[in-house]
């Protein structure tokens, strides 16, 4: 694709995510996979009251879905929860919502349905929707008890989504009178920050001067996000200057049917990109250092944070207005200081005095709801995660194993306990010394995990998460992952914006090169390679430096200043100790944020790999696509130095596939056929390993410098990634490359099994295996590649095997090929003899995040699901 259509691709998407406001009126805009169809009922409703139309009610229609939740202690609260669809179900072409939430009568409640996430096929629509509806608690059933609400197959009128602009917030049926008047106010919430000398910056989400994006729109709830940036209240020059900017805002204002409650989700960063040379309103600030950031209100609401940190400073009124500073000024007057690409969010609700206890409750995460199997009189088997056709959990589109084996209750209590660990240490603002959480609240950053991105070990190394929270059903355990989101990204400073807010991309970025060779203006891995001879297109290097210098000579920095700037992120290599708690977080609650972190990290990872020269003059990343394709060129079928990381941040680009909105998959879809090409023009002909490279990792006594070596956890990591890629991106709309990655995932997974690999004698694959030799040391500048095991040396491999990562991959290749040797292969690695399920069945739940899709698979062969 030329340059030209790039940047006509990224035009599109901006103008219709791009609302200005123009004598009243507000532009269309459309969200990253947003809201969908508005039922239409009449107005007039208070709080907790029942709706005086309900909807009709058909008792021989179908239950397709079971909701399972807590039981609440509210009058009314609205229930919310993802799951699962055939294709086809949704949208609809009549644009009739298909789903009614039953209450726990089962008399019909007015539904809202969202997709999640879709197919690959557009046409198709989407793979799993979220449902919304308000309904009663189960009467005579304890508060916190399990209880389940049926969904049914059943129509509902609806009409076209409205353009996204402020008055939607209204569109929510029956927002009470008090919110209205609220949100009518285009100053009654503001958020504001002060620099190193006491400047004040703020925005007004509800100014209408921010970018619009719709997030939901329905009768039961509706969320839009408003990307702002911090401009001074009252520029001043000279020693005290004010900055051009401060953070950029991206808040979530969502309303809700019936109840004098508000959301507030806000994330702050510092990650600006300097892509428009227009203005200075987004120039890069290199480190920021700052007092305190509160939002204010009028005296009659209160604020509530979701987990109340000691930044969080007890809210307080001045001037008729309240004010709740979230990251609380430092005693003593030193500043809190954030580096370039750094970013944090919290979750808040705003209320008035009455609903308090509701607003807590929804902070809580009181009616999160997820879907159960089982089946339903006369209807069959429910949607759900374990059901075979409807199995679209993560990229890979896996059916769930049953937990039953290993004890729901058991389950949820340790999902429970582990809420409790992590909520104690935030609201407390402790550490634990060592890992997973060595220190703690460094005002508004309390991070999770070692300092350095790529710490070794498994741990949160998983093909599959949220396994254990999908059949548990625990509120507190999706409060866990909130909390762990919240750490990490406190410590992820990848966040690169431009002005519109949305993630910065290649095709903000591509620049037409002579002939054919565009090219991206600047090297990237994982964060801009800035310094040297490095090109600065960011402006960075431009960044004023007198607050920074003024905090230094006059003593100010925080206490945390070096701990913070310690901090890397994640690498791309472990890139799903990130990723991991957002894809639960969109898969399982369609969580804004959690969607748009991911699309953020897809775009980091993207800027990093990609098909392009990095300068005019042809020049490359060793560690790019570029590089690779390259190499599979000079040497096709003898592997490349693609592993891990490269896996998990394709991962991530596949998972915002399924989430995303047509321009964003229209623009990235030339990418994963490039990547499809790429793996199998390099995946080694007489073996299936992909990978080759020289791999500091291997133990010193069995190092060669001039091996290249395959690792077994990270065969296995792609493999999981390139089901994702078959399954989310190819399946049923381009039979081409779909069959092109089946095969490399099958020769993938033979090779996983194969000699070279895997011995007699061994319960389990080499660690690491030498593939061949390093061209680049042979004289005849060929490379050697070693097909079985007497060409390869006597120690071209190591004495260690490898039994953490693979499991699923065991069920992949059966999947597949039919082949029996697969399953075979599976119980040579499983502890004992008792066969594949019971022996699969008997680890319980330990490491079900990468034996989920084996597990699955034996119990479906013995008829468990």
């Amino acid at each position: 694709m030329s340059n030209s259509s790039h940047r006509a691709t990224r035009r599109a998407r901006r103008l219709v995510t791009v609302a200005f406001v123009a004598s009243g009126v507000l532009l269309p805009a459309c969200s990253f996979g947003g809201g969908e169809t508005l039922s239409e009922v009449p107005p007039g409703i208070g709080e907790d009251e029942g709706d005086p139309t309900p909807p009709p009610y058909s008792p021989g229609a179908p239950v397709v879905a079971r909701l399972q939740t807590e039981n609440p202690d509210m009058a009314t609260f609205m229930i919310r929860g993802t799951f699962p669809v055939p294709r086809g179900t949704y949208p609809r072409g009549d644009q009739m919502v298909p789903f009614t939430v039953l209450d726990w009568d089962g008399s019909p409640v007015w539904t809202q349905v969202e997709t999640v996430t879709r197919y690959p096929d557009a046409a198709d629509g989407a793979s799993v929707v979220e449902v919304m509806a308000r309904v009663r608690p189960h009467p005579g059933v304890a508060v916190g008890s399990q209880v389940t609400y049926d969904v049914q197959s059943h129509l509902l009128p609806t009409e076209n989504d409205p353009p996204p602009a402020l008055h939607n917030l209204d569109r929510t049926r029956y927002v009470l009178p008090y919110i209205v008047d609220l949100l009518s106010d285009p100053a009654v919430i503001e958020i504001a920050a002060y620099d190193v000398f006491g400047n004040r910056y703020s925005v007004k989400p509800l100014d209408g001067t921010g970018v619009i994006t719709q997030e939901r729109i329905g009768r039961v709830h509706t969320e839009l996000k408003i990307a702002q940036t911090m401009m001074p209240d009252s520029p001043v020059g000279g020693s005290t200057a004010t900055l051009p900017h401060l953070f950029g805002v991206h808040t979530y204002i969502s309303t809700y049917t019936g109840q004098e409650v508000v959301r507030l989700d806000v994330r702050l960063h510092n990650g600006h990109s300097g892509l428009d040379p227009g203005t200075d309103e987004d120039d890069p600030l290199d480190r920021i250092y700052f007092q305190r950031i509160e939002i204010s209100l009028p005296e009659t609401y209160h604020v509530q944070q979701e987990f109340e940190d000691p930044s969080f400073a007890t809210p307080f009124r001045n001037g008729g207005r309240r004010i709740a500073r979230f990251v609380d000024a430092i005693p003593g007057g030193q500043s809190h200081v954030m580096r370039w690409q750094a970013q944090f969010h919290r979750r808040m609700m705003i209320s008035t005095t009455a609903a308090l206890g509701i607003a807590r409750s929804y902070l809580d995460g009181l009616g999160q709801a997820f879907c159960v199997r089982g089946t339903a009189p006369g209807t069959g088997e429910l949607y759900s995660w374990w059901r075979a056709d409807t199995a679209n959990y993560f990229p890979q589109r896996h059916q769930l194993p049953s937990l039953d084996h290993a004890g729901i209750p058991s389950l949820r209590s340790s999902l429970n306990g582990l809420h409790d660990t992590i909520h104690s240490h935030l609201v407390q603002g402790t550490g634990q010394g060592g890992y997973p959480i060595p220190y703690g609240t460094m005002g508004w950053m309390h991070p999770y995990g070692v300092t350095y991105g790529g710490m070794t070990g498994g741990a949160e190394i998983y093909n599959f998460d949220g396994v254990t929270l999908a059949a548990t059903a625990s509120r507190k355990g999706y409060r866990y992952y909130q909390a762990l989101h919240r750490m990490h990204t406190s410590r992820q400073a990848m966040a690169l914006y431009d002005r519109d807010g949305t993630p910065s991309s290649v095709e903000d970025w591509l620049v037409d090169g002579p002939g054919s060779n565009d090219y991206v203006p600047f090297n990237h891995f994982q964060v801009p390679f800035l310094g040297g001879s490095n090109p600065d297109p960011f402006g960075f290097g431009l960044a004023p430096q007198h607050q920074i210098q003024h905090a230094t000579n006059a003593g100010l920095q925080p206490w945390y200043q070096w701990t913070h700037l310690s901090y890397h992120p994640h690498d791309f290599q472990h890139f799903i100790r990130y990723t991991r708690s957002a894809k639960v977080l969109a898969w399982l609650g369609n969580d804004s944020i959690a969607r748009d972190d991911l699309l953020a990290m897809a775009e980091a990872f993207n800027l990093s790999y990609h098909p392009y020269d990095n300068n005019a003059h042809g020049g490359f990343m060793a560690t790019g696509m570029k590089f690779d394709i390259e190499v599979a060129a000079a040497f096709p079928g003898l592997g490349m130095p693609f592993g891990r990381g490269e896996s998990w941040g394709s991962d991530t680009m596949i998972a915002c596939y399924a989430l995303g909105d047509d321009a964003w998959r229209a623009a990235k879809y030339p990418w994963f056929r490039t990547l499809a090409q790429l793996l199998t023009d390099a995946q080694a002909s007489c073996t299936g390993f992909i990978q080759a490279q020289h791999m500091g990792s291997v133990p010193i006594q069995e190092q060669q410098p001039t091996w290249f070596w395959r690792q077994l956890i990270e065969q296995a990591i792609t493999e999981n990634m390139m089901v994702g890629l078959k399954n989310t991106v190819f399946e049923g709309v381009d039979p081409a490359h779909e069959a092109m990655v089946r095969d490399t995932i099958i020769n993938s997974t033979y090779g996983m099994i194969g000699p070279l690999a895997w011995e007699p004698g061994v319960h389990a694959p080499w660690q690491y295996t030498a593939v061949g030799m390093n061209p680049d040391a042979l004289a005849q500048g060929a490379s050697v590649y070693w097909c079985d095991v007497g060409d390869r040396p006597h120690n071209g491999r190591t004495t260690s095997v490898d039994d953490f990562q693979n499991w699923s991959s065991f069920a992949y290749g059966y999947e597949l090929t039919g082949d029996i040797a697969f399953l075979n292969f599976a119980e040579t690695q499983l502890p004992g003899a008792g066969g594949l399920l019971p022996e699969a069945q008997a680890q319980g739940a330990n490491n079900i995040e990468n034996t989920a899709a084996l597990v699955a698979l034996a119990q479906a062969m013995n008829g468990l699901l």
